[in-house]
């Protein structure tokens, strides 16, 4: 039996047994049973993990579980899909690298682990086929530490920001944050996929003499992964007109079967020079809570200049670059059954919604583990808005106390996103198939 075989089964491992490990290493910690689902579909795994466990977040203190049953009290809220992490157990040679580092009862300064930059080099030159130049890696606190950084550095005359969107809520904020104003390029919808629109692209870029383009690859919420061909059309357009390409890439890991993550920066050198990449542990390995993140460009003149004008991060939080550390080293088996099985979670969503829920619309995405669905039949049922409140908010409103569904507002991620909710798929098949039904049930008693 090889070193994964045993680590696995240490963790992963029903019953007493496991729960007598991980309690007399972690005070008393109680391991909840495994369960599984029937019926999700054909999904292809290495059965090394047990994603069908269903791992008991609540009383942790996190955003996603705890958070929402106290903004919602008094309502229950058994199904919480809208903060963007997963139900999962962590991969367990993250967890037993952190418990080794916390044997160790002294905290002063520490580096990253000897080969961290190698292994972030190698996870994505294996998976990706992407060259990373080692001198070329700046650490972040997270994505949104790094892009906050390149704003304050390459947009000192103050111009609006581009940010296509259905995008990233967290980039209004980080924009805000730079003390910018930010100018949404809408994505239009063609045949149930979203579609970059060039030629609006590039007249708002001229007219409002845009210099910072934030890009998302896979697309969140939306799921596109870009083709190349997609994105080098948008980036001639960006390199003509004098604009930097900012691309965070964090949900590359997660892509559905009939698709493929095209990295922006492989597409073409004259790309590569002209933009960032940033990317992290949180998504792929559920890490956001460690704080770790990490940037590069193959123009190393840009990397300097960045980390010249104050974004210093020689060092960030030990535990966070040991987590990292290991998600890179051990983590490709976990990575590949997790990417089938959010893929069978999509597909049963769609099958769902076309044959029980048809009042909500949707098309298995292609990237990330987060479904932007169609709720405007179900907005549309329930009347206007009451007052300032907006659509995605009475959506939400009533998902919540009518089904225990925590949803997120389409509008969060664009004017566009009206009508539209981002529903967080990183769950068990269970969770998901019981989210759905109670969806349904409260649908049909509107």
């Amino acid at each position: 039996m090889d070193n994964q075989t045993k680590l696995n089964r240490r963790f992963f491992m029903k019953g007493a047994g496991a729960t007598a490990l991980l309690g007399g290493a972690i005070g008393g910690l109680t391991l909840p049973n495994t369960a599984s689902a029937k019926g999700m579909g054909n999904v292809s795994m290495s059965m090394a993990y047990d994603l069908n466990e269903e791992f008991n977040r609540i009383g942790a203190g996190d955003s996603k579980w705890d958070g929402i049953r106290r903004r919602w009290r008094p309502f229950n809220v058994p199904f919480p899909m809208g903060v963007a992490d997963m139900d999962f157990r962590t991969l367990p040679h993250i967890t037993e690298a952190l418990m080794k580092r916390m044997g160790h009862q002294n905290w002063g300064y520490q580096p990253a682990p000897s080969d961290y930059y190698d292994n972030i080099i190698a996870w994505n030159k294996k998976r990706y086929d992407q060259d990373v130049k080692p001198g070329s890696i700046l650490n972040c606190l997270g994505v949104l530490d790094g892009v906050l950084s390149i704003l304050k550095t390459y947009n000192t005359d103050g111009a609006p920001v581009l940010i296509q969107t259905p995008g990233y809520s967290g980039f209004f904020g980080v924009v805000r944050n730079a003390q910018f104003s930010d100018i949404e390029n809408p994505l239009k919808l063609v045949d149930g996929r979203w579609e970059m629109d060039y030629d609006m692209m590039a007249s708002q870029i001229d007219e409002n003499n845009i210099k910072v383009m934030l890009f998302c690859n896979p697309q969140n919420p939306t799921g596109n992964c870009w083709t190349a061909d997609e994105m080098r059309r948008m980036g001639d357009i960006c390199i003509d007109k004098g604009v930097l390409v900012v691309a965070d890439e964090i949900h590359c890991d997660f892509v559905n079967k009939h698709v493929k993550y095209t990295p922006y920066a492989t597409i073409g050198e004259k790309y590569a020079q002209n933009s960032f990449t940033l990317k992290s542990t949180s998504k792929s390995f559920n890490l956001a809570a460690q704080r770790v993140g990490y940037m590069f460009s193959d123009n190393q003149e840009m990397i300097d200049t960045v980390r010249r004008n104050g974004h210093q991060r020689g060092s960030l939080n030990t535990l966070g670059m040991i987590a990292c550390n290991a998600a890179y080293k051990h983590g490709a088996t976990y990575m590949d059954d997790m990417q089938a099985y959010i893929d069978g979670n999509c597909h049963f969503l769609e099958k769902f919604c076309a044959e029980e829920m048809k009042d909500v619309k949707y098309k298995v995405h292609e990237g990330t583990y987060l479904a932007f669905i169609d709720c405007s039949r179900v907005a549309r049922k329930l009347g206007d808005p009451e007052g300032d409140q907006r659509v995605g908010d009475m959506l939400q409103r009533f998902f919540i106390e009518k089904a225990g569904v925590n949803l997120n507002p389409g509008e969060n991620y664009g004017h566009n996103g009206v009508g539209y909710m981002r529903m967080n798929l990183g769950t068990t098949h269970r969770k998901l198939h019981g989210a759905l039904n109670a969806m349904k049930a409260a649908i049909e008693a509107i």
